[in-house]
């Protein structure tokens, strides 16, 4: 049977949440006309911090099962727009209602709370503005200690009293002192739902499925700042999305698709890269036959040109690629091939030579390849993390030991820091090169199930995490199948900062930041949540795969899936089987 809810039970839950969402001076004016110390109650000891805030949203997930389960409407509707989070005062803290403790607010009506336990903390330096801006005091709790676990986090260990920061006069002063402070930073929690998370379900956009029943959709990719085309390319599929600035998807045609000719005929497209606006180089596998009737396969980069409305082949000599790189300081375009269990390393002097200018053979396949300078690239695979140089000939600048598969590179050209994903048997490994340790490539099991994907963060000015530290000066996302993606601080391996829960829990394929470094995305067949990396970690936004039909979008599909961002942040992409979603993200 359940437990029945007191009056004392409820008020203590209302004074509870009043204190951790910062409105210190109405939980002292409830405990006035109730009771003088809540925190003396029998069941005080035994409630976790945000208990109101989880019964809530119980009752708000049993409402929709119910519903569900009974085909009926639900009872509880507050709609999309919740106004205005919180009032702000004196910076980006939640204050009380008069900025002024809640002791000295007893006093001042006679009234009789217990005067606030002696401060344990730690004095702290007055800290130097960063670019103008005076860095914000840190949540205390009664000069208790609060735990902070490893993705930065905050987790109240004791009851919160009503107690606010300092004065206005004090906060203009500059000196950092320690306040009696019972607020929280908005978003300090991800677990109070209490700002709207956008629904980008409704303006999606969806690009025709092709007609031939024979293509399949690969590689999605958008084009440069440039060009901000989309480029959709597989077996018999080769195709530029011209996507209009602002989509509506009631526009008769916010999507225009031109067909790219090759001239070659049965082809499957296994690598692509961008070269500049209009130009972009393509590997292709054309399926012939000989003159018995006997199948062949040709791989053959192809050029394409004037905005893709022309074609030519460059090279029959590339092998069978899967990575193609474009060096556009040096004009270098590099090629990456399977021979049989061995990997083959191409580098063309341009990207219209019929002849590579030099050749390089691995022992085990290949798997990704970068530049990580006008000369330099590194390669890797099974077993395999090289630096290769190219100057006058192709060399080998170092090798490093390891025993893992590495799939997936990123690199950050501010920092000269390279980040792999690898897999062992069934565990995944996190791996960091750091240019202050470039002779040891640095490992770390992977905390979550499988990890997927991973995507640096362009370079921006410093500012401020919702836990209030400064931002790493290098950031690196990465998603996993558990249902999570996380921050981590690559300058400090292996550091991280945050881990955020994806929406309903779902597992992410692809994470990418935006262009302009604000805003992450981390994506699945199921569901896409974005996050304003800035501001908190419960997402800004999100969109789910069930609020469509099967027609429209089919999770349950096999197939290839990507997601790329829009040259200038406005959309997103996602792409399963032949299915290709365009979802604006406002800013």
């Amino acid at each position: 049977m359940a437990e029945t809810l007191s009056s004392n039970v409820v008020n203590y839950l209302v004074w509870r949440y009043l204190q951790e969402a910062g409105f210190g001076n109405a939980a002292l004016q409830l405990s006035r006309c109730w009771i003088r110390d809540p925190d003396t109650l029998p069941f005080a000891k035994n409630t976790e911090p945000h208990t109101l805030i989880r019964l809530l949203q119980d009752g708000m997930c049993f409402d929709q099962l119910q519903a569900e389960a009974c085909n009926t409407e639900l009872r509880y509707r507050f709609g999309a727009d919740h106004g205005r989070p919180y009032s702000v005062r004196n910076g980006a803290l939640l204050t009380l209602d008069k900025g002024i403790p809640a002791h000295e607010l007893a006093a001042e009506a006679n009234g009789a709370v217990q005067e606030p336990l002696p401060k344990k903390g730690v004095k702290r330096k007055k800290a130097k503005p960063t670019n103008g801006v005076e860095p914000r005091p840190e949540p205390e709790v009664n000069g208790d200690a609060m735990d902070i676990d490893q993705n930065g986090t905050t987790h109240v260990t004791n009851s919160v009293r009503a107690e606010s920061e300092a004065m206005a006069s004090e906060a203009e002063s500059g000196t950092v002192t320690e306040l009696p402070i019972s607020t929280l930073s908005i978003g300090q929690d991800a677990e109070i739902q209490t700002e709207v998370v956008a629904d980008l379900t409704p303006d999606t956009v969806f690009i025709p499925r092709p007609k031939d029943f024979d293509s399949v959709l690969i590689h999605t990719s958008w084009g440069p700042s440039e060009s901000p085309v989309l480029l959709a390319a597989g077996k018999s599929l080769l195709q530029v999305h011209l996507v209009e600035k602002e989509l509506n998807g009631e526009m008769v045609s916010p999507i225009r698709t031109v067909d790219i000719p090759l001239s070659i005929n049965n082809f499957e497209i296994t690598a692509l890269c961008w070269h500049s606006r209009g130009e972009m180089t393509v590997s292709a596998r054309e399926q012939c036959f000989n003159e018995v009737g006997e199948k062949m396969m040709k791989d053959k980069l192809v050029k394409l040109i004037d905005g893709g409305t022309n074609s030519q082949v460059i090279s029959s000599q590339a092998g069978l690629v899967n990575t193609l790189r474009w060096n556009a300081e040096k004009e270098l375009l590099l090629s990456i091939s399977t021979d049989g269990e061995k990997g083959s390393i191409k580098v063309w002097k341009n990207a219209s030579d019929a002849i590579p200018a030099w050749t390089e053979f691995t022992d085990t396949a290949i798997f990704d390849a970068l530049w990580i300078s006008e000369s330099a690239f590194v390669v890797c695979g099974i077993e395999l993390f090289k630096i290769y140089e190219v100057n006058d000939a192709l060399t080998t600048q170092r090798t490093l030991d390891t025993q893992i598969t590495w799939e997936t590179l990123r690199y950050d050209s501010s920092s000269g820091i390279v980040a792999a994903l690898g897999m062992e048997g069934q565990t995944s490994y996190l791996g960091i090169l750091h240019p202050n340790d470039s002779i040891n490539l640095q490992t770390h099991v992977y905390p979550d199930q499988y990890l997927t994907d991973l995507d640096f963060r362009v370079k921006t000015a410093p500012n401020a995490l919702t836990n209030g530290s400064s931002v790493p000066s290098v950031l690196l996302a990465t998603s996993s199948m558990s249902g999570a993606a996380r921050i981590w601080d690559a300058n400090e391996p292996f550091k991280c900062v945050k881990k955020l829960p994806t929406t309903d829990d779902t597992q992410a394929f692809k994470v990418a930041f935006s262009p302009d470094g604000l805003l992450l995305a981390a994506a699945g067949p199921d569901a896409v949540t974005v996050w304003d990396v800035e501001r908190r970690e419960v997402p800004i936004a999100a969109w789910r795969a069930k609020d469509w039909a099967s027609d429209k979008w089919n999770p349950g599909i096999d197939g290839e899936f990507s997601l790329g961002w829009h040259p200038d942040g406005s959309k997103l992409s996602i792409a399963l089987g032949n299915q290709i979603a365009i979802i604006p993200v406002p800013r």
